[in-house]
């Protein structure tokens, strides 16, 4: 769960001015002595909800969970992504497997790249 909290913040800063025109010609800008809240009110408060896409190895499912809570469940990864997509989520950065019309090809591709792995395994022992 991610919020937000925004402030408004009074500060008073003390500054040391230049002491000469050859110093505030050649320095940099104030050189602050003294920087301190006098004052903070909040005038905001935001929650953003965290999604996060889930695998059931054993049923083949995936899940959609919003702050950790499950909401959402299918067999198509794309459906879960779609549907974070839909309740305001970010998915322009999400792979998507092409599953919506075969909810069957990310499992399969899953069953593959396992079958491969194990066979590398077992031609290395």
């Amino acid at each position: 769960m991610t919020d937000y909290i925004t402030y408004r913040d009074v500060r008073e800063i003390t500054v040391r001015l230049p002491r000469d025109e050859y110093e505030a010609e050649h320095s940099y800008g104030e050189d602050i002595v003294k920087a301190e809240v006098v004052s903070r009110e909040e005038i905001g408060r935001r929650h953003e909800i965290d999604y996060a896409v889930g695998t059931d190895l054993e049923a083949e499912l995936y899940y959609l969970l919003a702050d950790g809570e499950k909401i959402f469940e299918s067999r198509s990864h794309d459906a879960c992504v779609e549907h974070a997509g839909s309740l305001g989520d970010d998915i322009s950065r999400v792979f998507l497997f092409g599953d919506l019309d075969d909810p069957d090809k990310s499992w399969k591709i899953m069953a593959e790249s396992r079958a491969a792995a194990a066979a590398r395994t077992a031609g290395t022992s």
